[in-house]
């Protein structure tokens, strides 16, 4: 268990907590993507950043093109962008003063190694997933992991299956899963863990309990087909891509080189130069493609088993 003191990070913007002071927390809860308690210049990654990024994320990471666990969506990669396991980041250590995890962590299947990366390579950060009450009562399929905050300590519990409790799951699905979605929608603050750590004021306090369960399965393959986009659906994405344009640190993000950043993820040591389609270690002559032109793959180094040391 690692533990610590953490520094008073304003976890709610005032627009945030005017919203919640009305009972409004079904708006005060997107407005949650546009507080990140940063200065101008500090450098943001986000892990896990899918198709729908936070704005102020400066740097992106995730380690597919497309998945079935974000339904298919396509990735993102409108500011510099690298494909890689979060349980083997790519960066150098403290290469980002913040790092965003949002609804990522749950899907590790070695918990333990995703916090000590996200830690190494950043100096404080967020973590956002589904409490576990909600996952235990709606289990999402591919979420390998339970998560709750308890009293600033996260408690991480590996799932057996795609469910935890089947019973339950059933007994639940007969009375109350047509309203679950308008409680969520209500209240969104509590049916969701939002966490913010600091290095300096001991990094992020947590508990593992079974962590081994949560590499034992897959999702079920009705999980894994692909959805049909409605209408709606696609109006949103044009929304977000929009807002993306104009809240974005466009401008800086298009001078960050990623060279400057990156270490070679097999040596850990070595600079990487770029030539041509393909990112090369100046210490151990490694490869790793480059995708679209920029982005670089370092997917092809499997994060390490659990136990082992990188």
């Amino acid at each position: 268990m690692t533990a610590g003191k953490q520094r008073a990070i304003p976890r709610e913007s005032l627009l945030m907590r005017l919203f919640r002071s009305t009972g409004m927390d079904s708006i005060a809860w997107p407005l949650r993507r546009l507080h990140c308690p940063v200065e101008a210049n500090d450098l943001v990654l986000e892990v896990g950043s899918g198709g729908n990024p936070y704005y102020r994320a400066n740097v992106l990471c995730d380690a597919y093109l497309e998945t079935y666990e974000r339904h298919y969506a396509a990735l993102v990669n409108d500011r510099p962008t690298v494909l890689a396991y979060v349980e083997n980041l790519p960066f150098r250590d403290d290469a980002f003063e913040f790092c965003i995890a949002s609804h990522v962590l749950e899907h590790s299947p070695d918990p333990e190694k995703f916090l000590s990366e996200i830690q190494r390579v950043a100096k404080a950060g967020y973590i956002e997933v589904p409490d576990a009450f909600m996952e235990r009562l709606c289990p999402y399929p591919m979420h390998k992991l339970e998560i709750a905050d308890e009293n600033g300590v996260l408690v991480i519990s590996g799932k057996k299956g795609p469910a935890q409790d089947e019973e339950l799951c059933r007994l639940f699905g007969r009375k109350a899963s047509v309203r679950f979605p308008q409680w969520i929608s209500r209240f969104p603050f509590d049916f969701h863990v939002r966490y913010y750590w600091d290095k300096a004021a001991g990094g992020i306090a947590h508990r593992v309990e079974v962590p081994e369960l949560a590499a034992t399965w897959e999702a079920p393959e009705a999980e894994r087909k692909l959805p049909r986009l409605g209408f709606a659906a696609r109006i949103k994405s044009c929304l977000l891509r929009a807002a993306r344009k104009f809240l974005s640190q466009r401008r800086r993000n298009g001078s960050i080189d990623i060279l400057d950043l990156v270490r070679c993820n097999r040596c850990m040591s070595g600079r990487l130069e770029k030539r041509g389609d393909r990112a090369v270690c100046s210490a151990c002559s490694a490869e790793f493609p480059v995708l679209n032109a920029a982005i670089i793959d370092f997917t092809a180094e499997q994060p390490p088993v659990r136990g082992e040391t990188a």
